[in-house]
């Protein structure tokens, strides 16, 4: 007994964690994220995704917001909704599902500095 996932996913993703890291780095990594955040997730046009999750983000707008799992989740769903201070290009829309948002989460969150 491998305990491994063979479904699809959550039917519901949710902000509770619940991604699958492994699948997230494949998504990122296949869905273009590596091209503006970095061949190694270090940062490029894009922010440095390594130690962010936790990390206070100060937003254009001068706040500051906590990476926490919900902020991620946003900032991939609706990316231009808190824009992170200091980066002229804007994140596309991604036409990811709630899942896939999930997974790429999940390995955002095994980045640690």
């Amino acid at each position: 007994e491998s305990g491994a996932a063979t479904g699809t996913g959550s039917p519901a993703a949710t902000v509770s964690g619940a991604g699958d890291a492994a699948n997230g780095e494949q998504l990122a990594r296949s869905k273009g994220c590596a091209g503006c955040h970095g061949q190694d997730f270090g940062g490029g046009a894009g922010p440095d995704w390594i130690g962010l999750a936790g990390s206070d983000v100060e937003l254009t707008n001068g706040s500051v917001v906590v990476a926490d799992t919900a902020y991620l989740t946003r900032a991939i769903a609706v990316p231009s909704a808190e824009l992170v201070a200091g980066y002229n290009l804007k994140m596309p829309a991604n036409g990811l599902s709630d899942a896939e948002i999930a997974d790429i989460v999940a390995f955002i969150e095994t980045l640690d500095g």
